[in-house]
């Protein structure tokens, strides 16, 4: 069993829908043709994933209006499995956005993790379930490090004097923490405890 996960997210009620955004011409050169113009402090992912030539049509659908609800999500994900198993692999999906993929015998870890993986996320989930994540743990893009750093002082596993400098230079080199604890990795995936009451994220 290849245990695989990504950022932790909690569920929450759809949100109302937005007004539709107003849209501006991108240019010529661009073959996506026009850009829904995105508001709010997601705005610019939500523009660079929707104009990618990597994201698809049906990703594109749910990005338009500026919301990534739950019901989407959970069925880009929802996709996503049934691409990994109509590979003959038995995928289990975890509330917290995490998967285990059982190889079955029929394919290697690697071939799981370098082709298969990523062949059905890019068909698939894409980057919307990313930026839906990130926007559930993080929705007015605070400073990453610094909301995490402050997580970390409220639940007194680093000092006063800690900073979010030294935190990111321990995540690059991934020492310093003890990345395993329960409070490390809460604060990691969670920095603002919000995610049971969060709204649908929006780029509004």
């Amino acid at each position: 069993m290849l245990a695989l996960s990504s950022i932790v997210v909690g569920c929450a009620a759809t949100s109302d829908s937005p007004r539709p955004p107003t849209t501006q011409t991108r240019p010529s050169e661009n073959t996506v043709g026009d850009i829904p113009e995105f508001e709010g402090p997601w705005s610019d992912l939500f523009a660079n994933v929707y104009s990618s030539t990597t994201t698809t049509e049906v990703q594109r659908e749910i990005l338009a209006d500026g919301v990534i609800t739950d019901a989407e999500y959970a069925q880009l994900r929802g996709d996503f499995k049934q691409c990994l198993e109509d590979l003959g692999l038995t995928v289990e999906i975890y509330p917290s956005g995490g998967f285990a993929v059982d190889e079955n015998g029929s394919v290697n870890e690697t071939q799981i993790s370098e082709d298969a993986v990523p062949r059905c996320e890019q068909r698939t989930v894409g980057s919307v379930a990313l930026l839906y994540e990130q926007i559930r743990r993080n929705p007015d893009q605070k400073d990453e490090a610094t909301i995490v750093v402050e997580c970390l002082k409220r639940n007194d596993v680093v000092g006063a004097s800690y900073t979010p400098a030294q935190y990111k230079r321990d995540l690059d080199a991934y020492t310093g923490l003890d990345w395993n604890s329960t409070a490390v990795r809460t604060c990691a995936q969670d920095p603002l405890g919000i995610l049971e009451d969060a709204s649908a994220p929006s780029g509004e």
